[in-house]
Protein backbone atom coordinates (compact mmCIF):
# COMPACT_ATOMS: atom_id res chain seq x y z
CA UNK A 1 0.00 0.00 0.00
CA UNK A 2 2.79 2.47 0.77
CA UNK A 3 4.58 1.35 -2.89
CA UNK A 4 1.55 2.81 -4.57
CA UNK A 5 -0.51 4.84 -1.95
CA UNK A 6 2.00 7.40 -0.31
CA UNK A 7 0.67 11.03 -0.76
CA UNK A 8 -2.26 9.96 -3.20
CA UNK A 9 -5.71 11.42 -2.38
CA UNK A 10 -8.85 9.80 -1.55
CA UNK A 11 -11.13 10.84 -4.05
CA UNK A 12 -14.31 9.23 -3.79
CA UNK A 13 -15.89 6.31 -1.04
CA UNK A 14 -18.93 4.02 -2.20
CA UNK A 15 -20.25 1.52 -0.98
CA UNK A 16 -21.99 -0.40 -4.50
CA UNK A 17 -25.34 -2.09 -4.22
CA UNK A 18 -25.49 -1.50 -0.33
CA UNK A 19 -23.56 -4.59 -0.43
CA UNK A 20 -21.16 -5.10 2.28
CA UNK A 21 -18.26 -3.33 0.65
CA UNK A 22 -16.96 0.02 0.96
CA UNK A 23 -14.41 1.38 -2.24
CA UNK A 24 -11.65 4.40 -1.84
CA UNK A 25 -10.73 5.62 -4.97
CA UNK A 26 -7.51 7.63 -4.53
CA UNK A 27 -5.75 9.44 -7.58
CA UNK A 28 -2.07 10.23 -8.04
CA UNK A 29 0.53 11.00 -10.24
CA UNK A 30 0.95 7.28 -10.68
CA UNK A 31 -2.23 6.84 -11.61
CA UNK A 32 -5.60 5.69 -10.04
CA UNK A 33 -6.69 3.55 -7.56
CA UNK A 34 -9.45 1.29 -5.45
CA UNK A 35 -9.03 -0.08 -2.66
CA UNK A 36 -11.87 -2.44 -2.04
CA UNK A 37 -12.78 -3.77 1.61
CA UNK A 38 -15.27 -6.77 1.40
CA UNK A 39 -16.87 -6.84 5.08
CA UNK A 40 -18.38 -9.93 5.01
CA UNK A 41 -17.76 -14.10 5.21
CA UNK A 42 -13.85 -14.41 5.98
CA UNK A 43 -13.38 -10.78 4.93
CA UNK A 44 -10.74 -9.29 2.19
CA UNK A 45 -8.90 -6.04 1.39
CA UNK A 46 -7.88 -5.65 -2.50
CA UNK A 47 -5.76 -2.73 -4.40
CA UNK A 48 -6.85 -2.77 -7.93
CA UNK A 49 -5.68 -0.62 -11.02
CA UNK A 50 -7.21 1.88 -13.11
CA UNK A 51 -8.42 -0.43 -15.32
CA UNK A 52 -10.17 -2.99 -12.06
CA UNK A 53 -7.12 -5.33 -11.92
CA UNK A 54 -5.99 -6.63 -8.88
CA UNK A 55 -2.56 -5.17 -7.97
CA UNK A 56 -2.42 -7.35 -4.33
CA UNK A 57 -4.96 -8.93 -2.31
CA UNK A 58 -4.54 -9.65 1.67
CA UNK A 59 -6.17 -13.26 0.70
CA UNK A 60 -5.51 -14.44 -2.80
CA UNK A 61 -7.78 -17.38 -3.65
CA UNK A 62 -10.95 -18.41 -5.89
CA UNK A 63 -14.50 -19.36 -3.91
CA UNK A 64 -17.69 -18.96 -4.92
CA UNK A 65 -16.98 -18.05 -8.79
CA UNK A 66 -14.97 -15.56 -7.70
CA UNK A 67 -11.02 -14.70 -8.16
CA UNK A 68 -9.15 -13.17 -5.74
CA UNK A 69 -5.52 -13.74 -7.91
CA UNK A 70 -3.24 -11.01 -8.73
CA UNK A 71 -3.91 -9.46 -12.53
CA UNK A 72 -7.26 -11.21 -12.42
CA UNK A 73 -10.03 -8.64 -12.48
CA UNK A 74 -12.25 -8.02 -9.77
CA UNK A 75 -15.64 -8.73 -9.70
CA UNK A 76 -18.12 -7.41 -7.06
CA UNK A 77 -20.53 -10.69 -5.66
CA UNK A 78 -23.45 -11.36 -7.39
CA UNK A 79 -26.70 -10.38 -4.95
CA UNK A 80 -28.38 -13.51 -3.30
CA UNK A 81 -31.75 -11.20 -4.09
CA UNK A 82 -33.72 -11.84 -7.43
CA UNK A 83 -36.15 -9.17 -8.21
CA UNK A 84 -38.21 -8.15 -6.03
CA UNK A 85 -41.53 -10.15 -5.91
CA UNK A 86 -44.63 -7.63 -7.66
CA UNK A 87 -47.02 -9.90 -6.33
CA UNK A 88 -48.59 -12.58 -3.92
CA UNK A 89 -48.49 -14.96 -6.71
CA UNK A 90 -44.92 -14.42 -7.30
CA UNK A 91 -43.57 -14.54 -4.35
CA UNK A 92 -45.16 -17.81 -3.85
CA UNK A 93 -44.04 -19.45 -6.76
CA UNK A 94 -40.80 -18.27 -5.81
CA UNK A 95 -40.99 -19.92 -2.21
CA UNK A 96 -42.54 -22.91 -3.78
CA UNK A 97 -38.87 -23.00 -6.24
CA UNK A 98 -36.89 -22.94 -2.46
CA UNK A 99 -35.87 -26.25 -0.74
CA UNK A 100 -35.79 -25.68 3.13
CA UNK A 101 -36.89 -23.59 5.84
CA UNK A 102 -39.59 -20.29 4.90
CA UNK A 103 -37.08 -17.57 6.86
CA UNK A 104 -34.14 -18.96 4.62
CA UNK A 105 -35.73 -18.69 1.34
CA UNK A 106 -36.87 -15.11 2.12
CA UNK A 107 -33.08 -14.16 3.27
CA UNK A 108 -32.43 -15.14 -1.03
CA UNK A 109 -35.73 -13.62 -2.40
CA UNK A 110 -35.54 -10.44 -0.60
CA UNK A 111 -32.08 -10.20 -0.43
CA UNK A 112 -31.37 -9.63 3.06
CA UNK A 113 -30.17 -10.85 6.66
CA UNK A 114 -31.68 -13.40 8.82
CA UNK A 115 -33.31 -10.90 11.70
CA UNK A 116 -35.83 -9.08 8.65
CA UNK A 117 -36.78 -12.19 6.66
CA UNK A 118 -37.44 -13.46 10.47
CA UNK A 119 -39.39 -10.11 10.99
CA UNK A 120 -41.59 -10.72 8.04
CA UNK A 121 -42.58 -14.22 9.33
CA UNK A 122 -43.35 -12.50 12.78
CA UNK A 123 -45.39 -9.76 11.52
CA UNK A 124 -47.00 -12.32 9.07
CA UNK A 125 -47.48 -15.15 11.83
CA UNK A 126 -45.90 -17.66 10.42
CA UNK A 127 -43.88 -20.32 11.51
CA UNK A 128 -39.72 -19.56 10.57
CA UNK A 129 -39.22 -23.21 10.84
CA UNK A 130 -41.96 -24.56 8.42
CA UNK A 131 -40.94 -25.61 4.75
CA UNK A 132 -41.05 -23.00 2.23
CA UNK A 133 -42.24 -25.31 -0.54
CA UNK A 134 -45.36 -25.86 2.09
CA UNK A 135 -46.29 -21.75 2.59
CA UNK A 136 -49.97 -21.50 1.86
CA UNK A 137 -51.46 -18.70 -0.82
CA UNK A 138 -53.03 -17.19 2.11
CA UNK A 139 -49.33 -17.38 3.73
CA UNK A 140 -47.61 -15.91 0.77
CA UNK A 141 -50.27 -13.23 0.89
CA UNK A 142 -49.46 -12.19 5.08
CA UNK A 143 -45.61 -12.23 4.43
CA UNK A 144 -45.87 -9.93 1.54
CA UNK A 145 -48.07 -7.68 3.26
CA UNK A 146 -45.53 -8.07 6.20
CA UNK A 147 -42.32 -7.14 3.80
CA UNK A 148 -43.72 -4.17 1.96
CA UNK A 149 -44.67 -2.96 5.58
CA UNK A 150 -41.22 -3.04 6.89
CA UNK A 151 -39.58 -1.42 3.95
CA UNK A 152 -42.23 1.54 4.14
CA UNK A 153 -40.77 1.62 7.83
CA UNK A 154 -37.34 2.32 6.22
CA UNK A 155 -38.54 5.36 5.30
CA UNK A 156 -39.40 6.42 8.45
CA UNK A 157 -36.89 5.36 10.37
CA UNK A 158 -37.45 4.52 14.51
CA UNK A 159 -33.28 3.56 15.78
CA UNK A 160 -33.87 0.94 18.34
CA UNK A 161 -31.42 -0.80 20.47
CA UNK A 162 -32.91 -4.06 22.43
CA UNK A 163 -31.56 -5.20 25.73
CA UNK A 164 -32.25 -8.41 27.82
CA UNK A 165 -33.27 -8.77 31.24
CA UNK A 166 -29.76 -7.74 32.46
CA UNK A 167 -29.75 -5.01 30.77
CA UNK A 168 -26.97 -6.01 28.05
CA UNK A 169 -27.75 -5.14 24.26
CA UNK A 170 -28.48 -7.86 22.04
CA UNK A 171 -29.49 -6.29 18.88
CA UNK A 172 -30.30 -3.03 16.46
CA UNK A 173 -32.74 -2.18 14.53
CA UNK A 174 -33.60 0.97 12.17
CA UNK A 175 -37.44 0.76 13.09
CA UNK A 176 -38.97 -1.56 16.20
CA UNK A 177 -39.03 -5.09 15.85
CA UNK A 178 -41.77 -7.24 16.49
CA UNK A 179 -39.56 -10.44 16.53
CA UNK A 180 -38.08 -8.91 19.68
CA UNK A 181 -41.09 -7.26 21.35
CA UNK A 182 -39.62 -9.79 24.77
CA UNK A 183 -36.92 -7.69 25.08
CA UNK A 184 -36.48 -3.99 26.35
CA UNK A 185 -36.51 -1.54 23.02
CA UNK A 186 -34.69 1.41 24.05
CA UNK A 187 -35.12 4.48 21.48
CA UNK A 188 -32.17 6.51 19.87
CA UNK A 189 -31.78 9.67 18.11
CA UNK A 190 -29.86 8.18 15.00
CA UNK A 191 -28.77 4.59 13.22
CA UNK A 192 -25.24 5.36 14.49
CA UNK A 193 -25.83 5.77 17.86
CA UNK A 194 -27.83 2.63 18.87
CA UNK A 195 -25.00 1.12 17.04
CA UNK A 196 -22.59 2.54 19.16
CA UNK A 197 -23.94 1.87 22.45
CA UNK A 198 -24.11 -2.22 21.16
CA UNK A 199 -20.43 -1.85 20.55
CA UNK A 200 -19.47 0.34 23.22
CA UNK A 201 -21.35 -2.36 25.24
CA UNK A 202 -19.40 -4.97 23.68
CA UNK A 203 -15.99 -3.47 24.28
CA UNK A 204 -16.96 -2.59 27.98
CA UNK A 205 -18.07 -6.81 28.14
CA UNK A 206 -14.57 -7.68 26.69
CA UNK A 207 -12.67 -4.69 29.40
CA UNK A 208 -14.70 -6.55 32.33
CA UNK A 209 -13.67 -10.11 31.31
CA UNK A 210 -9.80 -9.10 30.71
CA UNK A 211 -10.22 -7.34 34.56
CA UNK A 212 -11.71 -10.49 36.12
CA UNK A 213 -8.74 -12.41 34.14
CA UNK A 214 -6.10 -10.36 35.57
CA UNK A 215 -7.44 -10.15 38.75
CA UNK A 216 -7.72 -14.36 39.01
CA UNK A 217 -4.41 -14.42 38.01
CA UNK A 218 -2.75 -11.93 40.96
CA UNK A 219 -5.05 -13.88 43.30
CA UNK A 220 -3.78 -17.04 42.28
CA UNK A 221 -0.21 -15.86 42.38
CA UNK A 222 -0.89 -13.98 45.40
CA UNK A 223 -2.54 -16.91 46.96
CA UNK A 224 0.74 -19.02 45.67
CA UNK A 225 2.45 -16.69 48.07
CA UNK A 226 1.03 -16.85 50.79
CA UNK A 227 1.58 -20.78 50.90
CA UNK A 228 5.00 -20.41 50.64
CA UNK A 229 5.33 -18.02 53.49
CA UNK A 230 3.17 -20.05 55.60
CA UNK A 231 5.87 -22.89 55.34
CA UNK A 232 8.27 -20.59 55.58
CA UNK A 233 6.64 -19.54 59.01
CA UNK A 234 6.33 -22.87 60.30
CA UNK A 235 9.90 -23.76 59.69
CA UNK A 236 11.42 -20.66 61.02
CA UNK A 237 8.82 -21.65 64.02
CA UNK A 238 10.22 -24.87 64.63
CA UNK A 239 13.52 -24.03 64.49
CA UNK A 240 13.90 -20.94 66.59
CA UNK A 241 12.37 -23.13 69.32
CA UNK A 242 14.80 -26.17 68.66
CA UNK A 243 17.49 -23.46 69.21
CA UNK A 244 16.25 -22.18 71.83
CA UNK A 245 15.63 -25.76 73.53
CA UNK A 246 18.81 -26.82 73.11
CA UNK A 247 20.25 -23.45 74.60
CA UNK A 248 18.28 -24.12 77.97
CA UNK A 249 19.40 -27.67 77.83
CA UNK A 250 23.07 -26.28 77.46
CA UNK A 251 22.33 -23.84 80.91
CA UNK A 252 20.94 -26.38 82.65
CA UNK A 253 23.44 -29.01 82.12
CA UNK A 254 26.55 -26.06 81.66
CA UNK A 255 28.74 -28.03 84.89
CA UNK A 256 28.86 -31.41 83.31
CA UNK A 257 29.33 -29.74 79.85
CA UNK A 258 31.87 -28.27 81.19
CA UNK A 259 33.76 -30.88 82.47
CA UNK A 260 32.80 -32.59 79.18
CA UNK A 261 34.61 -30.11 77.10
CA UNK A 262 38.03 -29.98 79.11
CA UNK A 263 38.09 -33.41 79.32
CA UNK A 264 38.16 -33.58 75.32
CA UNK A 265 40.46 -30.73 75.16
CA UNK A 266 43.20 -32.40 77.32
CA UNK A 267 42.50 -36.15 75.27
CA UNK A 268 42.89 -33.61 72.20
CA UNK A 269 45.42 -32.28 73.21
CA UNK A 270 47.35 -35.03 74.43
CA UNK A 271 47.17 -37.37 71.61
CA UNK A 272 44.55 -35.33 68.81
CA UNK A 273 41.26 -36.39 67.60
CA UNK A 274 41.98 -39.86 67.50
CA UNK A 275 43.17 -40.00 71.51
CA UNK A 276 39.63 -38.47 72.06
CA UNK A 277 37.69 -40.89 70.43
CA UNK A 278 39.21 -43.62 72.09
CA UNK A 279 38.43 -42.20 75.35
CA UNK A 280 34.88 -41.93 74.72
CA UNK A 281 34.23 -45.32 73.32
CA UNK A 282 36.20 -46.38 76.64
CA UNK A 283 33.68 -44.01 78.62
CA UNK A 284 31.04 -45.75 76.29
CA UNK A 285 31.76 -49.39 76.97
CA UNK A 286 32.23 -48.42 81.05
CA UNK A 287 28.87 -45.92 80.86
CA UNK A 288 30.97 -43.26 82.71
CA UNK A 289 29.53 -39.76 82.45
CA UNK A 290 30.30 -37.16 80.71
CA UNK A 291 32.39 -38.87 77.68
CA UNK A 292 29.95 -41.23 77.20
CA UNK A 293 27.41 -38.66 76.18
CA UNK A 294 29.63 -37.32 73.08
CA UNK A 295 28.05 -38.65 69.70
CA UNK A 296 30.96 -37.55 67.36
CA UNK A 297 33.16 -35.12 66.50
CA UNK A 298 34.01 -32.48 63.84
CA UNK A 299 37.73 -31.88 63.59
CA UNK A 300 37.71 -29.44 61.30
CA UNK A 301 34.83 -27.25 63.06
CA UNK A 302 37.28 -28.21 66.48
CA UNK A 303 33.25 -29.29 67.24
CA UNK A 304 31.70 -31.87 69.61
CA UNK A 305 28.31 -33.23 68.91
CA UNK A 306 26.52 -34.22 72.43
CA UNK A 307 23.11 -36.08 73.10
CA UNK A 308 21.56 -34.14 76.05
CA UNK A 309 17.83 -34.50 77.16
CA UNK A 310 16.71 -35.66 73.81
CA UNK A 311 18.86 -33.28 71.67
CA UNK A 312 21.85 -33.28 69.80
CA UNK A 313 24.07 -30.00 70.67
CA UNK A 314 27.52 -29.07 69.06
CA UNK A 315 29.87 -27.74 71.55
CA UNK A 316 32.44 -26.03 70.22
CA UNK A 317 35.86 -26.45 71.47
CA UNK A 318 37.89 -23.13 72.86
CA UNK A 319 34.55 -21.80 74.61
CA UNK A 320 32.94 -22.44 78.17
CA UNK A 321 29.19 -24.27 78.39
CA UNK A 322 28.11 -20.80 78.83
CA UNK A 323 29.55 -19.55 75.93
CA UNK A 324 28.24 -22.03 74.20
CA UNK A 325 24.35 -21.96 75.41
CA UNK A 326 24.77 -18.21 74.61
CA UNK A 327 25.53 -18.79 71.34
CA UNK A 328 21.87 -21.06 70.75
CA UNK A 329 20.09 -17.82 72.33
CA UNK A 330 21.55 -15.66 69.45
CA UNK A 331 21.26 -18.00 66.51
CA UNK A 332 17.43 -18.11 68.17
CA UNK A 333 17.07 -14.43 68.23
CA UNK A 334 18.59 -13.95 64.44
CA UNK A 335 15.73 -16.37 63.33
CA UNK A 336 13.16 -14.49 65.60
CA UNK A 337 14.11 -11.42 64.27
CA UNK A 338 13.55 -13.03 60.46
CA UNK A 339 10.35 -14.63 61.65
CA UNK A 340 8.81 -11.63 63.03
CA UNK A 341 9.60 -9.56 59.75
CA UNK A 342 8.52 -12.77 57.15
CA UNK A 343 5.19 -13.12 59.85
CA UNK A 344 5.15 -8.99 58.63
CA UNK A 345 5.06 -10.01 55.02
CA UNK A 346 2.79 -12.52 55.19
CA UNK A 347 0.15 -10.66 56.86
CA UNK A 348 0.44 -7.97 54.36
CA UNK A 349 0.41 -10.85 51.15
CA UNK A 350 -3.05 -11.49 53.34
CA UNK A 351 -3.79 -8.23 53.03
CA UNK A 352 -3.67 -7.50 49.60
CA UNK A 353 -5.01 -10.71 48.76
CA UNK A 354 -8.23 -10.31 50.55
CA UNK A 355 -8.70 -6.99 48.65
CA UNK A 356 -8.08 -8.64 45.24
CA UNK A 357 -10.59 -11.33 46.59
CA UNK A 358 -13.14 -8.63 47.14
CA UNK A 359 -12.75 -6.77 43.62
CA UNK A 360 -13.06 -9.78 41.90
CA UNK A 361 -16.12 -10.59 44.01
CA UNK A 362 -17.26 -6.59 42.52
CA UNK A 363 -16.51 -6.86 39.41
CA UNK A 364 -18.21 -10.41 39.18
CA UNK A 365 -21.17 -8.38 40.13
CA UNK A 366 -20.89 -5.04 38.43
CA UNK A 367 -22.40 -5.24 34.93
CA UNK A 368 -20.02 -3.69 32.39
CA UNK A 369 -20.31 -0.32 31.77
CA UNK A 370 -19.44 1.76 28.69
CA UNK A 371 -17.16 4.15 29.15
CA UNK A 372 -18.05 7.69 27.34
CA UNK A 373 -14.97 9.78 25.82
CA UNK A 374 -14.99 13.31 25.57
CA UNK A 375 -12.52 15.73 24.08
CA UNK A 376 -9.55 16.35 26.38
CA UNK A 377 -9.07 19.83 27.59
CA UNK A 378 -5.58 21.61 26.49
CA UNK A 379 -4.23 21.76 30.01
CA UNK A 380 -4.77 17.48 30.85
CA UNK A 381 -1.43 17.01 28.83
CA UNK A 382 0.10 18.69 31.77
CA UNK A 383 -0.07 18.33 35.65
CA UNK A 384 -3.03 20.71 36.66
CA UNK A 385 -5.22 20.61 39.20
CA UNK A 386 -8.04 23.98 40.42
CA UNK A 387 -6.86 25.82 44.07
CA UNK A 388 -9.33 26.44 46.61
CA UNK A 389 -10.60 29.47 45.02
CA UNK A 390 -11.39 27.74 41.45
CA UNK A 391 -7.93 29.12 39.52
CA UNK A 392 -7.05 26.18 37.59
CA UNK A 393 -2.63 25.74 38.08
CA UNK A 394 -1.33 23.73 35.07
CA UNK A 395 2.80 21.86 35.34
CA UNK A 396 5.32 20.39 33.27
CA UNK A 397 6.25 17.40 33.27
CA UNK A 398 9.33 17.54 31.40
CA UNK A 399 11.75 19.65 29.19
CA UNK A 400 9.42 19.63 26.13
CA UNK A 401 5.94 20.03 27.96
CA UNK A 402 7.83 22.73 30.49
CA UNK A 403 8.94 24.43 26.71
CA UNK A 404 4.92 24.07 25.30
CA UNK A 405 3.61 25.38 28.78
CA UNK A 406 5.45 28.55 28.08
CA UNK A 407 5.36 29.26 25.06
CA UNK A 408 1.89 28.00 23.99
CA UNK A 409 -0.66 28.05 27.09
CA UNK A 410 0.89 31.46 29.00
CA UNK A 411 -0.92 34.50 29.04
CA UNK A 412 0.28 38.20 29.74
CA UNK A 413 -1.84 38.50 33.44
CA UNK A 414 -0.58 34.85 34.20
CA UNK A 415 2.03 34.18 37.02
CA UNK A 416 4.67 31.75 36.75
CA UNK A 417 6.01 29.58 39.35
CA UNK A 418 9.55 27.83 39.71
CA UNK A 419 12.04 26.96 42.42
CA UNK A 420 16.11 27.71 42.33
CA UNK A 421 17.16 24.01 41.64
CA UNK A 422 17.92 23.21 38.19
CA UNK A 423 15.46 20.63 36.70
CA UNK A 424 12.11 21.78 38.01
CA UNK A 425 9.13 22.45 36.35
CA UNK A 426 7.54 25.91 35.42
CA UNK A 427 4.37 25.92 36.91
CA UNK A 428 1.59 28.48 35.75
CA UNK A 429 -1.43 29.59 37.44
CA UNK A 430 -3.76 30.93 35.15
CA UNK A 431 -5.44 34.04 36.80
CA UNK A 432 -8.69 34.69 33.67
CA UNK A 433 -7.51 38.49 34.89
CA UNK A 434 -8.57 37.68 38.46
CA UNK A 435 -6.85 38.65 41.36
CA UNK A 436 -5.83 35.60 43.03
CA UNK A 437 -5.11 35.36 46.95
CA UNK A 438 -2.92 34.49 49.19
CA UNK A 439 -3.81 30.88 49.87
CA UNK A 440 -3.94 30.22 45.73
CA UNK A 441 -0.49 31.02 45.50
CA UNK A 442 0.25 29.15 48.50
CA UNK A 443 -1.08 26.10 46.77
CA UNK A 444 0.56 26.82 43.23
CA UNK A 445 4.00 27.31 44.93
CA UNK A 446 3.31 24.27 46.87
CA UNK A 447 2.46 22.10 43.93
CA UNK A 448 5.88 24.00 42.09
CA UNK A 449 7.63 22.96 45.43
CA UNK A 450 7.15 19.31 45.63
CA UNK A 451 7.45 18.64 41.48
CA UNK A 452 11.22 19.66 42.03
CA UNK A 453 14.47 17.83 42.65
CA UNK A 454 13.63 19.22 45.71
CA UNK A 455 11.37 16.00 46.46
CA UNK A 456 14.48 13.40 44.93
CA UNK A 457 16.71 15.32 47.16
CA UNK A 458 14.29 14.58 50.55
CA UNK A 459 13.80 18.25 51.43
CA UNK A 460 11.17 19.03 53.91
CA UNK A 461 10.80 22.82 52.83
CA UNK A 462 12.29 24.55 49.91
CA UNK A 463 11.59 28.47 48.77
CA UNK A 464 9.58 29.22 45.57
CA UNK A 465 8.87 32.22 43.53
CA UNK A 466 6.83 33.87 40.99
CA UNK A 467 7.28 36.43 37.92
CA UNK A 468 4.88 37.23 35.03
CA UNK A 469 5.33 35.60 31.57
CA UNK A 470 6.79 38.35 30.35
CA UNK A 471 10.43 38.14 32.76
CA UNK A 472 10.94 35.06 31.00
CA UNK A 473 13.16 34.97 27.99
CA UNK A 474 14.55 32.30 25.62
CA UNK A 475 17.50 34.78 25.08
CA UNK A 476 20.51 33.57 26.78
CA UNK A 477 23.51 35.59 27.34
CA UNK A 478 26.46 36.10 25.51
CA UNK A 479 28.19 32.37 25.45
CA UNK A 480 25.53 30.76 26.98
CA UNK A 481 23.09 27.78 25.84
CA UNK A 482 19.73 27.44 27.45
CA UNK A 483 18.79 23.55 26.96
CA UNK A 484 14.73 22.98 25.57
CA UNK A 485 12.17 23.72 28.62
CA UNK A 486 14.80 25.89 30.42
CA UNK A 487 14.30 30.21 30.29
CA UNK A 488 15.80 32.85 31.30
CA UNK A 489 13.86 34.99 34.20
CA UNK A 490 14.67 38.78 34.50
CA UNK A 491 14.02 41.43 36.93
CA UNK A 492 12.20 41.07 40.34
CA UNK A 493 10.66 37.59 41.03
CA UNK A 494 8.31 37.37 44.36
CA UNK A 495 9.27 34.51 46.94
CA UNK A 496 7.03 32.68 49.17
CA UNK A 497 9.83 31.12 51.52
CA UNK A 498 10.17 27.84 53.34
CA UNK A 499 6.90 26.02 50.92
CA UNK A 500 6.49 22.69 52.51
CA UNK A 501 6.93 19.53 50.65
CA UNK A 502 3.41 18.11 51.49
CA UNK A 503 1.31 16.52 48.73
CA UNK A 504 -2.64 14.92 48.87
CA UNK A 505 -3.80 12.48 46.97
CA UNK A 506 -7.49 12.73 46.58
CA UNK A 507 -9.60 10.11 45.55
CA UNK A 508 -12.66 9.91 43.56
CA UNK A 509 -14.34 7.12 42.17
CA UNK A 510 -16.90 8.38 40.12
CA UNK A 511 -14.02 10.56 38.21
CA UNK A 512 -13.50 7.32 35.40
CA UNK A 513 -11.07 9.71 34.16
CA UNK A 514 -9.21 10.65 37.37
CA UNK A 515 -9.93 8.45 40.08
CA UNK A 516 -7.17 10.10 42.06
CA UNK A 517 -5.45 13.38 41.99
CA UNK A 518 -1.88 15.17 43.12
CA UNK A 519 -2.91 18.54 44.91
CA UNK A 520 -1.87 20.32 47.36
CA UNK A 521 -3.12 19.36 51.16
CA UNK A 522 -4.59 22.97 51.66
CA UNK A 523 -6.69 21.80 48.78
CA UNK A 524 -7.77 18.38 49.76
CA UNK A 525 -8.73 19.94 52.65
CA UNK A 526 -11.14 22.29 50.59
CA UNK A 527 -12.78 19.27 49.05
CA UNK A 528 -13.77 17.68 51.87
CA UNK A 529 -12.83 14.05 50.54
CA UNK A 530 -10.52 10.94 51.50
CA UNK A 531 -7.40 11.69 51.23
CA UNK A 532 -3.56 10.90 52.09
CA UNK A 533 -0.95 13.23 52.57
CA UNK A 534 2.83 12.47 51.41
CA UNK A 535 6.03 13.60 51.89
CA UNK A 536 9.74 12.81 50.38
CA UNK A 537 11.35 9.64 51.65
CA UNK A 538 12.29 5.96 49.97
CA UNK A 539 9.46 3.86 49.59
CA UNK A 540 8.87 3.17 45.97
CA UNK A 541 6.22 4.44 43.79
CA UNK A 542 4.37 1.01 43.46
CA UNK A 543 4.90 0.26 47.59
CA UNK A 544 3.89 3.62 48.36
CA UNK A 545 0.74 3.46 46.09
CA UNK A 546 0.09 0.31 47.46
CA UNK A 547 -0.07 1.54 51.11
CA UNK A 548 -1.97 4.83 50.29
CA UNK A 549 -4.96 2.34 48.75
CA UNK A 550 -4.89 0.35 51.45
CA UNK A 551 -5.21 3.08 54.45
CA UNK A 552 -7.67 4.91 52.16
CA UNK A 553 -9.99 1.61 51.90
CA UNK A 554 -9.58 1.40 55.89
CA UNK A 555 -10.50 4.75 56.30
CA UNK A 556 -13.46 4.51 54.15
CA UNK A 557 -17.06 3.68 55.08
CA UNK A 558 -19.04 1.26 54.03
CA UNK A 559 -20.60 1.77 50.79
CA UNK A 560 -16.71 3.97 49.59
CA UNK A 561 -14.88 1.11 50.20
CA UNK A 562 -16.15 -1.12 46.75
CA UNK A 563 -15.38 1.75 44.87
CA UNK A 564 -12.45 2.74 46.31
CA UNK A 565 -11.20 -1.14 45.81
CA UNK A 566 -12.04 -0.70 42.19
CA UNK A 567 -9.27 1.82 41.29
CA UNK A 568 -6.00 0.68 40.47
CA UNK A 569 -2.99 1.01 42.48
CA UNK A 570 -1.75 2.41 38.97
CA UNK A 571 -3.93 5.25 39.23
CA UNK A 572 -1.43 6.53 42.61
CA UNK A 573 1.97 5.42 41.46
CA UNK A 574 2.60 7.95 38.43
CA UNK A 575 1.79 11.34 40.90
CA UNK A 576 4.22 10.33 43.43
CA UNK A 577 6.69 12.67 42.48
CA UNK A 578 10.06 11.24 41.50
CA UNK A 579 9.08 7.78 42.05
CA UNK A 580 9.93 7.82 45.74
CA UNK A 581 7.90 8.93 49.18
CA UNK A 582 6.89 8.41 52.29
CA UNK A 583 3.10 8.19 53.75
CA UNK A 584 2.01 10.68 56.72
CA UNK A 585 -1.40 9.85 56.96
CA UNK A 586 -4.82 9.62 55.37
CA UNK A 587 -7.11 12.04 56.08
CA UNK A 588 -11.23 12.76 55.38
CA UNK A 589 -12.09 16.28 54.95
CA UNK A 590 -10.34 18.68 56.94
CA UNK A 591 -7.37 17.69 58.53
CA UNK A 592 -7.03 17.69 62.65
CA UNK A 593 -4.48 20.14 63.95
Amino acid sequence: LRKHLTNARISKVEQPNLERIVILHFSSGRGAYRLVAELFARGNLLLLDEAGRIVQALSQRKMGGRSFLKGETYQLPSSGATELPESVEKLHEALKGFRGEVVKALTRIYGVGGLYAEEFLARAGVDKTKKSREVSLEEAERIHRAALEVFRLLEKPEPMLYLDGEGKPVAVAPFPLKRLEAFTGKRFPSLNEAVDELFSHGEAERAKRLKEEQLKLRLEELKRIVAEQETAVKALEEQAVRLRRMGEAAFRNAPLLQDLLKRIEVEVAGGGWQKAQEAVAEAKGKGEYPLSLVEGFEPKERKVKVSLEGLTLELKLGKSAYENASAYYDEAKVLEGKLSRLKAALEETRRKMAEVEEQVSLEEAEPAKPVRLREKKWFEKFRFFHTSEGFLVVAGKDASSNEALIKRHTEPHDLVFHTELPGSPFVVLKTEGKQPSEASLREAAVFAACYSRAWREGFSAIDVYYVKPEQLSKSAPSGEYLPRGSFMVYGKRTYLEGVPLRLALTVNPEDSEYPVKAVPPETAQAEAGLWAEIAPGNLKAKDLASKVKSRLVELASKEEKPKLLRIPVEAFSPLIPYGVGSLVGVFKGRRLK
